[in-house]
């Protein structure tokens, strides 16, 4: 019994099936690992970077039930973030994300709990944890939007300053988007980035003693990542 050739329109419909599963499959293989940015405060650090995961998150929304990126705010200091997260992934909440970031700044916290996170953490193999930290805090990173900043004066000139650029206020909801209309994203991570690297030249070892520095950039430049593959 022979079988009657199918017709060019079903050929089609089935060749745009091909199609249609295929560009799935590619999408779903540039999804970002299921990754959770733990934050110490619970305000500013996440209103801001929640502003650019939220892109990220819309963009694989057709082809993923649940968010792949998560910002998570504890309230905690630094010295307890990594406990916190172990706490999380013993209990069911967090295993399966593969992926952790330490979001932190220097504020007043005694300076061996500054640098003991960060060298616990990076520590960690299984799962994966990094930081991104501001030291003093994370208006200094809001402020290398807008000029070059090596002044260690403390964190409330930071914010003084920020207010001749625009309506600053740690709760404000469009910070991600205000920062990048008013100011440029660029710059601030090509400064923080010379920033940091002229602290690990002169061999400064500790991370509490480089101020002003963040490491913020770094976060950001992973997530500007899976906007752009």
């Amino acid at each position: 019994m022979s079988l009657k050739p199918k017709k060019v329109s079903e050929i089609k419909k089935i060749e745009e099936k091909m199609k249609a599963k295929a560009s799935k499959m590619n999408s779903l293989s540039k999804l970002p690992p299921y990754t959770m940015i733990v934050s110490e405060g619970i305000k500013t650090e996440p209103i801001y970077i929640k502003g650019l995961v939220d892109k990220i998150n819309a963009r694989y929304k057709n082809i993923s039930k649940e968010p792949h990126i998560v910002v998570y705010g504890t309230g905690r200091n630094t010295n307890g973030l990594i406990y916190f997260v172990d706490k999380m992934i013993a209990n069911g909440k967090w295993a399966h994300y593969k992926k952790f970031w330490l979001m932190y700044d220097k504020d007043d916290f005694p300076a061996d709990n500054f640098d003991n996170t960060q060298f616990e953490a990076e520590a960690r193999k299984e799962p994966a944890m990094s930081v991104t930290w501001s030291n003093e805090s994370i208006e200094l990173w809001f402020l290398l939007y807008f000029k070059d900043y090596r002044a260690n004066n403390g964190r409330q000139q930071y914010i003084e300053k920020l207010n001749r650029y625009f309506d600053y206020s740690k709760t404000r909801e469009d910070l991600f988007d205000i920062l990048s209309e008013k100011g440029s994203l660029e710059d601030a991570k090509r400064r923080a980035r010379k920033m940091y690297q002229e602290f690990l030249d002169a061999k400064v070892s500790s991370m509490s003693a480089m101020v002003p520095a963040t490491r913020v950039y770094e976060l950001i430049e992973e997530l500007e990542g899976y906007l752009n593959n």
